[in-house]
């Protein structure tokens, strides 16, 4: 899993599998790898393995599984399981305990990417989430984000656009159309929170519009979103990796 992270890719941009070096390049992040501690913390998940108490607990909206794909190198689906409105699945990290633990600081950066597809979406009828949110057993719900805390990119329409968002306290900024969802498609989706001022998305590690308000402070944890939003549509997330790491030294 290392080799797979850590080496350099051919492109900065790169659509290829690994973490995106216009992200991560600046990351601490072999000490994840190396079991260090010293800069920070943070996650790596292939999905290898996949229990739905711990590490992650997944909440069902009335329907939706979480279960992990026949696939090669290791593949979560995120299956709505319904074509109902608001209907569908989703995971936290931090087992059946609710834990939340990163925090952005001033002197923190906290770098996040995770690669999915969504299929099953002949229209864009579809309620996503991939981010970091507080911990929120329905994150998305009534057709609206309903966590007050939470930076991530979000899909809750009737179209294929995504929208990146970053909310405080309640109070919400955007940045609107970052990406476009392909059925059947692998994209990665992350960004880079610096201090409490700036929060950059980045689409298969291209950057696109920074946000410098309502970037929260409370407590986030790697949460992902897939609900139908109704005509009968049932889309189906299939999560190959999520990534988050935490560089700041910590005294307690």
């Amino acid at each position: 899993m290392g080799d797979l992270y850590t080496k350099p890719q051919a492109k900065a941009g790169s659509i290829r599998r690994g973490l995106s070096p216009n992200i991560f390049s600046q990351a601490p992040i072999t000490e994840v790898n190396n079991g260090g501690l010293s800069e920070g913390f943070g996650l790596i998940d292939d999905f290898l393995s996949f229990n739905d108490e711990s590490p992650w607990i997944s909440t069902a909206a009335t329907a939706g599984t979480a279960t992990l794909a026949d696939a090669k190198g290791g593949v979560l689906e995120l299956d709505c399981a319904s074509g109902t409105s608001g209907q569908g699945i989703q995971i936290q990290y931090g087992g059946a305990t609710g834990a939340a633990s990163f925090v952005a600081s001033a002197d923190s950066k906290i770098y996040f990417e995770a690669r999915i597809k969504v299929t099953d979406i002949s229209t864009g009828i579809m309620e996503v989430f991939v981010g970091l949110s507080e911990v929120d057993t329905s994150i998305i719900a009534s057709g609206a984000n309903s966590s007050a805390n939470h930076i991530g990119f979000e899909l809750v329409d009737d179209n294929l656009e995504i929208d990146f968002h970053s909310e405080s306290g309640g109070s919400r900024s955007s940045s609107a159309n970052v990406a476009s969802i392909a059925d059947g498609t692998y994209v990665k989706l992350g960004f880079l929170v610096e201090g409490v001022s700036k929060v950059t998305p980045y689409v298969n590690g291209i950057a696109k519009t920074a946000i410098s308000t309502n970037i929260p402070t409370a407590a986030l944890t790697p949460s992902l979103v897939c609900q139908s939003g109704g005509s009968s549509v049932d889309p189906i997330m299939s999560v190959d990796w999520v990534a988050c790491y935490q560089a700041e030294q910590i005294a307690n």
